[in-house]
Formats: C-alpha cells, structure tokens, sequence
C-alpha cells in the first residue's frame, strides 16, 4: 500500500527536526537578549472570546481572524492574530497596579487568515517584548537599540532599521483638510513611492503652497541626521513640530548608544498609519524583500481597554529571521546526541546503567534497540550527528569493558565500565560530575 500524503492547510508548515532546531536557536537567542534589558516573560491563551481580542484588533485584521464557537457557551472563540492588543487587555485589567515600567517578553504563534507571504504563513511565530508606562523617547530608543542587537545576536549583517513618525503625516494631512477618502489615496500613493500620482492628488486637493510643498516633498524626506533639518521647514503645525522633535530625540539617544548608522529616517513612511500613534520602524536585511522585524509606540491601545497608558513594543518574525540567516548563510549548530549505546549483550544491564548515569548528569543519550550489524549502527549514529559511540559486548572488549567510539575524531578506546560509571568527566570532555 502506498503512503498516504495529505496536503496540509494552505498556510500552514511543517518545522522538521533541524528546521525546529534553527527555530528554537532564533528564539532563545532573542528571548536572551530581552532578558538581559530586564523583559520577563508572558505567556498568553492561543483563543479568546473573539469580541475581547476585536477590542484592541484593527479592521483589517479583525477581519482576518480564524474564529470558533465555543460550546459550553456559544460564544465566538478566536485564535489570536496579534498578541499586542492581548497583552494590552493583561496590563489592563491584571496589571494595572503593578509599578511602572512593565517590561514584558514573549515567543508565540498568532493566526491570520490572509494571503501567505514572504516566509510568512497563516500561523506564525513572533518573538517581541512592550514596554508599558514609559512615555519618554527613551522607551523608543530601548526598544530600537534592542532590536538591533536581535538581529545581531542572529548572526545577521548589512540591516538597516527604518524609523519614521506617522504623526508627522499626519498633521500634513490635518492642515490639507483632507476628508477620509482623499487621505486613504494620499496614503497609498506615499506608500507605493508613487510620485506622479501624489502630485495629481496634492493638486486634487489644493492646499496652501506650504502644505503643498510639504506633501510632495514626503518621498524625499529619507536618509540620515540631515533630514531632520530639511524636514523642519515643513513642519510649520503643532502637531508635526511635535513629531520631528521626538523623533529627533530618539535619534539623538541611538547616536548615543552608538547605532545610528544603522539607522534610517523616513518620514514619508505611512506603514502602521492606524495602529502606531508615535515613533514606527521596521528592520530590513539587505537582499531580503520583506521586514524582519518591527514595532513603534502604541499609546492608544491600552485606552481601548479602559486604562489610558503609554505603551512601546516590536517583535521579530521568526520566519523570516530564519529565512534571512539561510540566504546569509549564518551556520546554527545542529548537535546530536552526546551519546549512542549500542549492545550487543542479552541482560542489558550494562547498557541501561550507561544510559541513565550519562542522563543524570545531563547529556544525552540514545540507545540502538534496533539488532542490526556494528557498521549498520555506525552509520546510522553518523546520521544522527552522535559524537560518542559506546558498544557493548564488543568482541575487542573484555567483561566490564566497553568499546569506545568518537565519531568527531575517529578515534577508539577500550575503557572499564566502573571508570565511566565512577568518574565520567574523566573519560568524556564535556560531561560534568555529579
């Protein structure tokens, strides 16, 4: 009978053995470097009541959830499609006594019924943190220069971060007077780098020659330190002004940290216009098309949940991190076992005294139940990336001795089994005494 190999949801994956290797390495790695900026971890539910995720979900991923009757109460279940506005709800109503800043960490999947993307599927995994109750430009700048050292700490180079403040737009379109709909196309229009059709569009709109030189002169307002000069000539309303100089003083303190080579301003950047109310960047590794990683400040989140709070935060999609370290080529070790018992005696004795010993002290150690030849079994601990062979009931070996295989060398040895049972970190480099 052939195997059966039933497709799997579109929008779903598989992580096999190595793959899941490289995927838990992406997140402890960040999930270090939060805890070393003082983040601690939250773990929150996959599903909750749909309407209380809906609270603090934007439209259009609202609209995206995978959603479920619950059947004790009939009330819509939802998967999480984002754990920022879980996490707001958690500070809300859990936390909201709790001194100030709260510095929170996590590594989970969210669920999106969209169109999958760049190493970007239906369920995915995220590994971020929020910082809640600090309102200062520092909170950016920690959250930024945190990041950085993520994709650092993943081994990753030539990246870039893309720092904008959609407030700054925002009070453009303010003094345009730009209804809903007009602003919507002057947004996508930004979006694409679109030129001629903002043009088009800002002369739709007739604002004064200000506004108008400002609006068409958002494409161009990218690059390093000198664009917060030429932005300044446009920023001639409160709320813009207001912009500019907090994003100014963000990069000032990341010149500090001594990152803002890696940074880049724009301030045309329109992405996360309805989710972020302040400082939004995203982090870009050169030769990948899509974001790695980003965040910004989301002051009104908390507010939909009845507790008006600042609140900053970003995550990694752990995805594309691992896509990204692939086409780089940043080499993740794939170890296998410490150890592979192979025994050739009936009592078994031996080897069971072998095997629970080594694990005892911590390594790991598989045993080869499977009767097959010494070669046969070889080659499959080569498989299994095994560093030591221990064979027992070798025909080289006397009683309480065993033959002793390292794979890494090709070296053997011939070793009493009370020596390795007695004083293991003798025998072996690597493995600790008890």
């Amino acid at each position: 009978m052939k195997p059966r190999h039933p497709q799997l949801p579109k929008g779903a994956r598989i992580y096999l053995p190595d793959e899941a290797e490289r995927k838990r390495h992406v997140e402890a790695a960040l999930l270090d470097v939060f805890r070393r900026w003082g983040y601690r971890e939250i773990v929150t539910p996959t599903f909750e009541y749909s309407d209380v995720l809906a609270t603090g979900t934007d439209e259009d991923v609202r609209n995206n959830m995978f959603t479920l009757v619950d059947r004790e109460t009939g009330r819509m279940l939802a998967l999480r499609p984002d754990i920022t506005p879980q996490i707001a709800h958690v500070v809300a109503t859990r936390l909201r006594d709790e001194p100030k800043p709260i510095r929170l960490a996590y590594v989970t999947n969210v669920f999106r019924y969209d169109e999958p993307r760049v190493s970007h599927y239906r369920e995915f995994y995220q590994a971020g943190v929020e910082l809640v109750g600090l309102d200062k430009p520092e909170a950016e700048a920690e959250i930024i220069a945190m990041a950085i050292e993520g994709l650092r700490a993943l081994g990753l180079e030539r990246f870039q971060i893309d720092l904008g403040h959609p407030d700054f737009v925002r009070g453009l379109l303010d003094e345009a007077k730009t209804d809903p709909a007009s602003g919507r196309e002057l947004r996508a229009a930004l979006a694409r780098k679109d030129g001629s059709t903002l043009e088009r569009l800002v002369a739709d709109l007739a604002p004064p020659a200000h506004v108008r030189d400002a609006l068409l002169a958002l494409p161009t307002l990218f690059g390093r330190e000198l664009v917060l000069e030429h932005a300044a000539s446009f920023a001639r309303n409160e709320r813009s002004s207001k912009a500019l100089a907090n994003l100014a003083e963000v990069y000032r303190l990341l010149k500090i940290y001594g990152l803002a080579e890696s940074v880049l301003l724009d301030l045309g950047e329109v992405r996360g216009f309805d989710y972020y109310s302040g400082t939004y960047f995203e982090a870009y590794v050169a030769g990948f098309g899509a974001a790695v990683a980003g965040g910004g400040r989301y002051d009104d989140m908390l507010g939909r949940f009845g507790y008006d709070c600042a609140a900053v935060g970003f995550a990694f999609d752990v995805g594309r991190a691992l896509s990204v370290m692939e086409t780089q080529g940043v080499a993740v070790s794939l170890p296998g076992p410490d150890f592979f018992i192979i025994d050739f005696t009936p009592e078994k004795t031996v080897a069971l005294s072998l095997a629970r010993r080594l694990r005892d002290l911590g390594a790991s150690v598989a045993r080869d139940i499977i009767s097959r030849g010494l070669e046969e079994s070889v080659t499959y601990a080569r498989a299994q990336r095994v560093r030591h062979v221990l064979v027992i009931g070798h025909a080289r070996a006397g009683a309480g001795e065993i033959l002793a295989m390292d794979l890494t060398d090709e070296s053997e040895r011939v070793l009493p089994v009370g020596e390795i049972l007695e004083h293991p970190e003798r025998v072996f480099r690597g493995v600790r005494h008890a």
